[in-house]
């Protein structure tokens, strides 16, 4: 028998409930005014906002931003939703939803001006996405106070990030925007005593690391 996890849940609603808002705004009745004034693309955005998707990263802000790979990552991931910076998800995990998602823009009607990555494409933008996707620890975490929570609360969303990807003064900043994502997605987050916990332990084990 299958075993989930509650990140496993947590993916599978989204992709799930991205599914089922995609279907409904496509077939769901309008009237004459309502199909007048409403686009399919319109209807694409709105499906894709409800699922509480993170806002997402400008593209100025992605790495190695004026490269090739980064513009065409930009230019098909902000079709429909916001831009998904690549350390959103670990090298394991990024084939997966880029093949969700190219099956989901190949399924839509051919009124749906989204495009459609050709093959070289596709390969620029899992090529990018791995070489600056989640760093993921594979080292036993410092004993320090706030390890047991820091597990706990971010491994419901995705694996456990390396604390030595980014410099102990960054962490604050990482922290405060993934709380950001779990309320957009989660519609809840932890309470801010435990999210400066959380961020001491990253300082400190991001310098345990050095």
């Amino acid at each position: 028998m299958a075993r989930f996890t509650n990140r496993g849940i947590v993916r599978a609603a989204i992709a799930l409930g991205g599914a089922a808002l995609l279907a409904a705004a496509c077939q769901a009745p309008k009237t004459e005014e309502q199909a007048t004034e409403q686009k399919p693309e319109q209807d694409l955005v709105t499906a894709s906002a409800l699922v509480g998707l993170p806002v997402g990263t400008a593209p100025a802000d992605l790495p190695d931003s004026s490269s090739e790979a980064a513009q065409t990552y930009a230019k098909f991931c902000s079709a429909c939703h916001g831009i998904p910076n690549p350390s959103s998800h670990s090298a394991t995990d990024w084939p997966v939803v880029l093949r969700r998602m190219w099956l989901r823009t190949e399924g839509l009607p051919a009124g749906y001006t989204v495009p459609v990555p050709d093959q070289r494409e596709r390969l620029l933008i899992q090529d990018y996405v791995l070489a600056h996707a989640l760093k993921v620890t594979n080292a036993e975490l410092p004993a320090v106070p706030g390890r047991a929570l820091f597990e706990s609360t971010c491994s419901r969303c995705h694996e456990l990030p390396d604390p030595r990807q980014h410099a102990p003064q960054d962490w604050a900043a990482v922290v405060i925007r993934m709380r950001q994502h779990m309320v957009q997605i989660l519609h809840q987050s932890p309470p801010q005593s435990q999210v400066q916990e959380i961020i001491l332990f990253l300082e400190q084990a991001s310098k345990a690391g050095a």
